[in-house]
């Protein structure tokens, strides 16, 4: 079995005033890429996906577009996640 693990993505996180919205898009998209060449079974999404824990709907739409595409690479893998401390209430 093939683990694909991932953590701490924190989608809307603002680095010192900078949005950084355009690098996570840059970093989600080379994760698609990593996972369609490797066909992992599982997708295991832990904790902090989200910077805050009322995200912005742009770090939700980023997000979503996230998980479609990597559903979308790697149909037949199961993808898991849970929020972390810093996106939970």
């Amino acid at each position: 079995m093939k683990l694909f693990h991932l953590s701490d993505l924190h989608i809307g996180l603002k680095l010192m005033n900078r949005d950084l919205t355009e690098d996570q898009q840059y970093i989600l998209n080379r994760i698609v890429q990593y996972a369609k060449d490797r066909q992992p079974d599982v997708i295991m999404i832990a904790g902090d996906i989200y910077d805050k824990a009322v995200p912005s709907a742009e770090a939700v739409s980023l997000f979503d577009s996230f998980v479609t595409s990597l559903k979308e690479a790697v149909p037949q893998s199961t993808i898991m996640m849970i929020s972390g401390n810093h996106d939970s209430a």
